[in-house]
């Protein structure tokens, strides 16, 4: 990206033309004013925020939880392993659970 003053755009409009190569800012008073970019970008660039905005978030069927509440499942566990008072259960057990619980939703 080009930086160019407003002023120095004022004084030179063919500069303009430089948008078609490379997009401008242009400044004023040392600060960020506008970009003037090619006009087949700018409609590229429009059609993929729209896309992006259209994006739903995928729905698991899952009910989220905090980091705080994940933390917290996280250190019992732990304390449970420790303490050896953890209840295991089978990867075929676990899956079924899960089945059940999908199910219910």
């Amino acid at each position: 990206m080009t930086t160019i003053t407003a002023s120095d755009l004022k004084q030179n409009s063919m500069r303009l033309q430089d948008a078609l190569r490379d997009d401008l800012l242009v400044t004023k008073r040392d600060k960020p004013f506008v970009v003037v970019m090619d006009y087949e970008k700018y409609i590229k660039l429009q059609t993929y925020l729209e896309k992006i905005e259209e994006r739903q978030p995928a729905t698991d069927k899952y009910p989220s939880i905090s980091f705080e509440e994940a933390s917290q499942r996280v250190s019992d566990a732990v304390d449970r392993y420790r303490n050896d008072s953890s209840n295991t259960i089978s990867m075929d057990e676990m899956r079924q659970r899960l089945e059940n619980r999908r199910d219910n939703l």
